[in-house]
């Protein structure tokens, strides 16, 4: 504003500090959970799986690694000792350990018997990734074991490339390969055996103390017991299934015009000689090398697998460790990847159990927080509803994926075409008077309007005949002889049903065939093999509709299991639902009080589905009557037997989210196995909490009445 002096005045708002300022939201889980929890998964790995499995490698290279009359201790005090030990590790163990960590996952396979999960296993990709590293890994070791042997101790085991013969040079050596197949055999076998136990998942434990281990020096008989048998078995079907190889490949190769004349030169001898069951009896000591050396392959990685199973699904408490540790593992549970939620929940469990100062303070916090938005109890409970919505549908689909909704795009407008002056598109001059003689030639030419006409009339009366059935003779020849070929094309290519009922036909025949020459013995054992290869498992199929079940009973109700003086003692400690019990007293502000309506509801929805589908299962075995025990048909009774063991595995996978109505005991046939558990647990609670205070809330009629029972005998 001008005065009139002619000086200027500059007027400015006064800033106000009552402006609206936006709370943060709750900081993401790649930011402040997953760093420190992979750096707590590298401590173990390095600490612990590493060292373990190195110290482990060097005993048994110690007992088994030496030749000739050394004592174990005389080869402890051997540099060379060591450093073999060193390098079986480095290349047999470590590729094992650092292939499981990059191919773990927390979705197990979806199937319901050995095929299927054979099936599906064979068509990952990282399925043959580990099958070609668990070989190489095997000829490594096996190249090792061949190099530290010496000339003189290589001719008293006579595994030399080539035989000695001064006429066939190159003929390779029978023993040799027979060691080196072996070893390619039980590296198969062992995959095999991965798959089948679904390796590569996520092993869950139950255990919060790191100390409590299910893998420890007092069980390491047990794993050593069964890679003793599975080396065995593996051992036996490897010899039978080279000496068929032996008799009845071979043969056949050398008959190949290309191939025979490829491997003729290196394996023509074994064509010669005949096998005969006594053959690897008179090779006794070439098959106790064979299974030593499988056998240390196969407990250094057993071993290496066990300690990742025992230490990686510890519970890790990394909360402790930054500013603020109820953001930190609220952080943690909004990553979607299902292992770190889990071990998120496993840090909450102890937070709802923690009964002293520190903890009660602790959780006052997380319910009166008001730094970010929205709060960290409504992130906290919104994603705990929102992963148990999840899997209570897809537990109502029973396991089965959601089919994809495509929408259709909207069709885009047809642009209006912009104003134009029309086209004429006729001639405007007059046409020039035609000559008579013009006129008739143009009427016969072959473009006419007359042999357009009567091509039409030829083309209707071809169709008709073939309606009519006319025969051949009075058809036209061109037209025959043009179809002709067309037909000869049709006919020449079979269809795909035709290509498949032949291959059908063929195995079927083939089948009959075998069958037919095989023995009664023979014949039964196969039916067996085929019926436990194809048989779905009830409990697999149950498995498959909660697979997030352990998650699901972390998120309602934690559970650790304490071992005293041999005394086994359960103790429910609780996550969500115990965070509702104590916010009757430390939520000063009824923050949690909104969301019990929900939390009560989703709990009792998940465990009527349970219930019905427990009732549903067991609802599948029949015990056998007293004329059935009478007869003592065996293959009823086995069956029946077979059916009551599903049953109950089937209720056990069920017991982790709720114990439902009944379950089946393994050991006993009745009714009367019940279990506290997860869901029906933190119903309980929350009911004997707020008892009368619950008629505040208001829940569907279905809901009311489910709550209702709980209320009574509260």
């Amino acid at each position: 504003m001008s005065s009139g002096m002619g000086e200027t005045t500059r007027t400015r708002a006064i800033t106000s500090t009552l402006t609206a300022r936006l709370s943060p939201t709750v900081p993401s889980a790649s930011q402040t959970y997953e760093p420190l929890v992979r750096s707590a998964l590298r401590q173990r790995l390095i600490h612990n799986i590493f060292a373990f499995s190195f110290a482990f490698t060097l005993l048994a290279n110690f007992i088994f690694g030496g030749e000739g009359d050394v004592s174990a201790f005389a080869r402890l005090l051997q540099p060379r000792t060591w450093a073999m030990g060193c390098f079986h590790w480095a290349v047999g163990v470590l590729p094992v350990v650092a292939l499981r960590k990059v191919y773990l996952t927390s979705a197990a396979t979806s199937a319901t018997s050995p095929a299927k999960m054979l099936t599906s296993a064979v068509a990952k990709s990282s399925t043959r990734r580990c099958l070609a590293l668990y070989m190489s890994c095997a000829m490594m070791l096996t190249t090792l074991n061949l190099i530290s042997l010496t000339s003189e101790e290589r001719e008293h085991i006579r595994l030399n490339v080539f035989v000695k013969s001064r006429r066939h040079p190159y003929y390779l050596n029978g023993r040799l390969l027979f060691f080196i197949f072996a070893q390619l055999w039980l590296a198969a076998s062992f995959v095999l055996r991965n798959i089948m136990l679904d390796r590569f998942v996520f092993r869950w434990t139950k255990s919060s103390n790191p100390s409590e281990l299910s893998f420890t020096p007092s069980t390491l008989p047990k794993p050593i017991l069964t890679m003793f048998l599975f080396t065995a078995f593996s051992s036996m079907t490897y010899s039978i299934a080279f000496g068929l190889s032996r008799m009845l490949v071979l043969p056949l190769l050398l008959k190949l015009p290309v191939v025979s004349s490829l491997i003729r030169p290196f394996v023509a001898h074994f064509a010669r000689g005949s096998w005969t069951l006594s053959l690897p009896i008179s090779h006794w000591t070439l098959l106790v090398r064979s299974f030593t050396m499988g056998l240390m392959t196969l407990m250094n990685w057993e071993f290496a697998e066990s300690l990742f199973d025992a230490y990686v699904p510890q519970p890790i408490k990394v909360g402790v460790l930054t500013a603020d540790p109820n953001v930190t593992i609220v952080s943690g549970i909004t990553f979607q990847d299902t292992i770190f939620a889990h071990f998120a929940y496993s840090e909450l469990v102890e937070l709802a159990s923690d009964e002293s100062r520190a903890g009660s303070a602790r959780r006052t916090a997380l319910f009166g927080d008001q730094k970010y938005s929205p709060s960290l109890w409504n992130v906290l409970a919104r994603q705990s509803l929102l992963r148990l919505g999840q899997d209570y549908q897809t537990f109502l689909r029973r396991g089965a994926s959601t089919a994809p909704i495509t929408v259709a795009a909207p069709a885009a407008p047809k642009p209006k075409d912009p104003p134009s002056t029309p086209l004429i598109r006729r001639d405007i001059f007059k046409a020039p008077q035609r000559s008579p003689l013009g006129t008739v030639l143009d009427s016969v030419a072959s473009d006419s309007k007359l042999s357009k006409a009567a091509e039409a009339v030829v083309g209707e009366v071809e169709e008709r005949s073939s309606q009519m059935h006319i025969p051949e003779l009075f058809r036209s020849v061109v037209s025959s002889s043009v179809a002709a070929p067309a037909a000869n094309v049709v006919s020449a290519i079979p269809t795909p049903s035709i290509i498949s009922g032949l291959i059908a036909q063929l195995e079927a025949r083939s089948r009959d065939l075998v069958m037919g020459s095989c023995p009664v013995w023979m014949k039964e054992m196969a039916i067996k093999w085929n019926e436990w290869f194809y048989r779905e498992r009830l409990n697999k199929v149950v498995e498959v509709c909660v697979p997030n079940r352990e998650l699901d009973a972390l998120i309602i109700e934690g559970t650790t299991i304490f071992f005293h003086q041999n005394i086994r003692r359960l103790m429910l400690v609780t996550a969500l639902s115990h965070l509702v019990c104590t916010s009757l007293s430390e939520d000063r502000y009824g923050v949690v009080q909104r969301d019990i309506p929900r939390i009560l509801e989703a709990f009792l929805s998940f465990l009527s589905a349970i219930e019905e589908y427990q009732v549903e299962v067991n609802a599948k075995y029949i015990p056998p009557t007293p004329e059935e025990l009478s007869q003592g048909n065996a293959k009823i009774l086995e069956g029946k037997e077979t059916i009551r063991i599903e049953v109950a595995r089937a209720g056990e996978v069920l017991s982790v989210v709720s114990d439902g109505v009944s379950s089946l005991s393994l050991t006993q046939t009745n009714f009367d196995k019940s279990t506290f558990t997860a869901l029906k647990m933190g119903v309980s609670n929350i009911s004997r909490t707020f008892g009368d205070k619950l008629v505040a809330f208001k829940f569907p009629p279905r809901t009311a009445r489910k709550l209702q029972s709980f209320v009574d005998y509260a």
